[in-house]
């Protein structure tokens, strides 16, 4: 089936990693690729023109540059607007199956009191978005998967597995059991017990009735907050790609993607896949 990769770029030079990743996966999965670059919407329009002629031109040389362009049907787009809408915009209209993006540039004052742009696209993005950390000089060999069993989490394990189908996937469910200070020191240690027991019958559950990826390892079901879990593994692992559901609306209030991912878009220990479940109006950020 053709896919279609949307790779997002300022065409500056922290950009190069995202499109080196985008052209490195359209050639191994025979994705057509399309660069966009999006031009602010609030300037004069005749300096938008002229910027928006500049930068296709631009934008076609950068893609020439790229390794691998010879080997991957791309096409670029220029458009004019606000980011964080243009671009889910874009990715809807072209039915993309997977939206590529780079990190952002740090701004730690306004990052702490406010969305960046990054997490602005992804929250109104109903496709599936990478944030691309690392350098693009290697395939993925080692895949973690951050699981609730839910469909979000399924989703993006699932397309972690087929844009890294050669490399060892590795699944994680943090377990969090309520009030286990109070609960286990004064003889609730069966109460504890009772809640990795009911994990373990979802995971059960959960594998019978979805199309887990045949080299998914053991899915380990570790208790503890999420965030702690997660990067205990990730230090153990090092991880070359953390596949994570997202959960909410597109569009909706940024809380409601989920502060697992919103704490990992902030801080990427490394490149990012983040998926919500398919749904009849996924991508669509007017539906938001």
């Amino acid at each position: 089936m053709p896919r279609t990769f949307l790779v997002a770029t300022d065409l500056s030079p922290r950009a190069d990693r995202a499109v080196q990743r985008a052209f490195r996966l359209a050639r191994a999965l025979d994705a057509e690729l399309v660069l966009v670059a999006v031009i602010d919407e609030d300037l004069p329009v005749e300096i938008a023109r002229q910027l928006s002629e500049a930068a296709e031109i631009r934008l076609g040389q950068f893609a020439a540059s790229m390794p691998h362009s010879r080997d991957v049907r791309h096409d670029t787009r220029i458009v004019i607007g606000d980011p964080a809408r243009a671009i889910p915009s874009a990715a809807a209209e072209l039915g993309a199956d997977l939206l590529i993006l780079g990190l952002h540039r740090r701004r730690d004052f306004l990052d702490m009191i406010r969305e960046t742009t990054m997490e602005r696209i992804v929250r109104h993005c109903g496709r599936p978005v990478l944030l691309v950390h690392d350098p693009a000089d290697h395939v993925y060999a080692r895949v973690l998967a951050a699981l609730d069993f839910g469909p979000a989490s399924t989703a993006a394990l699932t397309l972690a597995a087929a844009i890294a189908p050669e490399a060892d996937l590795f699944g994680l469910h943090a377990l969090h059991v309520p009030y286990r200070s109070l609960i286990v020191p004064h003889g609730g240690a069966g109460v504890a017990a009772s809640f990795r027991r009911s994990a373990e019958m979802q995971l059960k559950a959960w594998r019978a009735a979805e199309e887990v990826p045949a080299h998914l390892k053991a899915v380990d079901i570790v208790e503890g907050a999420a965030h702690l879990v997660l990067s205990q593994r990730i230090a153990e692992l090092k991880p070359d790609l953390l596949s994570l559901g997202a959960h909410g609306r597109v569009g909706a209030a940024p809380a409601l993607l989920g502060s697992l991912a919103n704490d990992v878009m902030r801080d990427p220990p490394c490149d990012v896949l983040i998926a919500r479940p398919a749904a009849p109006a996924d991508g669509d950020p007017a539906s938001a």
